[in-house]
């Protein structure tokens, strides 16, 4: 299950899991593996109880809803981060049900946040819309995507259209922010990685 909601992370960089496939060393897709869902959707409102035994607000609620952690950067910098996550109640449905057991023998909630990303550097200040992916092992994963005009680790990737030691240069950059909550942890563990224009660059921090 653990391996199974990373995979849905990674979907976002072009980074898939998968199985073998065939004779001939291919890899073929597993579709437990990747969205969109192999089993049916029930939608929920936020405080309504689930199959999963939580409620949107209970996922929430699990991940400690606010906290804090350091991020080691790949320049050698460290920085504090403050997170936050709220229900995203102008979305609607916020709490969606997946029942995969048939399929992936497994079940999980997407619910829909608000979260609040702020480095004591400056990197990260930004609020974000996501997708917190609560499994049936009490296992929690959310990605957040920050979109940049500049470059913000030139010292670390100079970028495909920038040039070597180009430090102003404008393009579409996102830093991608991985979390993930243990299950009956309150503090995130994760990875940042640097995108460009859809190509991931690599991972800038860890955390």
């Amino acid at each position: 299950m653990k391996v199974r909601l990373a995979c849905l992370l990674w979907v976002g960089l072009l980074v898939g899991c998968g199985s073998a496939g065939g004779q001939t060393g291919e890899v073929a897709p597993d579709p437990c593996d990747f969205l969109p869902e192999t089993g049916p959707v029930v939608e929920h409102a936020l405080s309504d109880p689930t199959p999963l035994g939580v409620s949107g607000q209970g996922a929430i609620d699990a991940t400690g809803g606010t906290g804090s952690f350091d991020v080691a950067w790949a320049n050698g910098t460290t920085s504090a981060v403050s997170w936050s996550l709220v229900a995203d109640t102008e979305s609607s449905p916020v709490v969606a049900y997946i029942d995969r057991k048939s399929a992936c023998a497994d079940e999980y909630l997407r619910v829909l946040v608000l979260g609040q990303l702020s480095s004591a550097d400056g990197v990260l200040h930004h609020e974000q819309r996501g997708a917190l992916y609560r499994a049936d092992d009490g296992v929690a994963d959310l990605r957040l995507s920050f979109l940049f005009a500049e470059n913000p680790f030139p010292d670390v990737y100079a970028g495909r259209m920038s040039g070597d030691g180009c430090a102003e240069c404008v393009g579409d950059f996102e830093l991608s922010v991985e979390l993930r909550w243990e299950a009956g942890a309150s503090t995130p563990r994760g990875h940042v990685y640097l995108i460009e224009n859809g190509t991931l660059l690599g991972e800038v921090g860890s955390f």
